[in-house]
């Protein structure tokens, strides 16, 4: 027999949703290429962090600690790893004279900052060769941009398969009531009116406990849909090009 504080928990358990990101707001303007920066050229690739809904204007918090995360996450060994592991990368110039350790110089030579009062995350890289430099930062950019995407959306679809799990264990449930519940009732046509109250008491308890667990079932599926429409809204981040401002701050 489901007890009601178990469903309560089932509710609470179910009911955590993503919160869906809205459309960026600064307009970005023309494609950053790689500056001379006292005797060396610097190529840059930026990233916008969309804000979570719900996030007001202004400093957010929470917003900015995800942002500051992001950053960090950028230069982490998965990402980098695989950069190098491109052909087109690892053939370069830049790379092969990295050849003792080009994991290490990447770490080391790679800049990411995290603009204050902007959305953006800033990636630069300094160098000799500026067609290079731009071909290492973007691949950088568009890696982790790719790892960030399909994590977020392998999660979604992890939680939806859940989801779905628990949807079909409360639909078997429900059969299972249902046919508890019509025994009941034949029984109850048969019992002498001295028993019938007892019986109909245990009656009364069934129902209930179907009705509680229907409504969960009805508000489960509702989620579910809403969880069809979250694949396709934007991802927390997106490649931009060059904002107006490129001072390095």
């Amino acid at each position: 027999m489901v007890r009601r504080a178990s469903i309560a928990a089932c509710l609470v358990a179910l009911f955590a949703t993503i919160a869906a990101t809205p459309a960026p707001t600064a307009e970005p303007v023309g494609e950053t290429t790689a500056a001379v920066v006292n005797g060396t050229h610097e190529a840059v690739a930026w990233i916008r962090v969309n804000r979570p809904a719900g996030s007001g204007e202004g400093r957010d918090e929470r917003y900015e600690t995800a942002r500051r995360k992001l950053s960090e996450r950028l230069k982490s060994p998965v990402i980098l790893v695989a950069v190098l592991r491109e052909p087109d990368i690892a053939d370069l110039e830049t790379v092969r004279n990295e050849e003792a350790d080009p994991m290490a110089w990447l770490v080391t030579a790679l800049d990411v900052t995290a603009p204050e009062d902007t959305d953006l995350i800033r990636v630069g890289l300094r160098g000799e060769r500026a067609a290079e430099l731009q071909q290492i930062v973007d691949a950088v950019a568009q890696t982790f941009i790719t790892d960030v995407v399909e994590s977020e959306k392998i999660a979604l679809l992890g939680r939806r398969d859940q989801l779905e799990k628990k949807l079909e264990e409360l639909q078997s449930e429900l059969r299972a009531k249902q046919q508890a519940r019509e025994a009941l009732e034949k029984e109850a046509d048969a019992r002498k009116p001295a028993d019938l109250a007892a019986h109909r008491k245990r009656l009364d308890a069934v129902k209930e406990e179907f009705e509680q667990i229907e409504r969960v079932s009805h508000a489960l599926a509702e989620l579910l849909e809403s969880t069809e429409l979250d694949l396709t809204k934007p991802p927390t981040i997106q490649r931009v090009e060059a904002p107006k401002s490129t001072v390095k701050p």
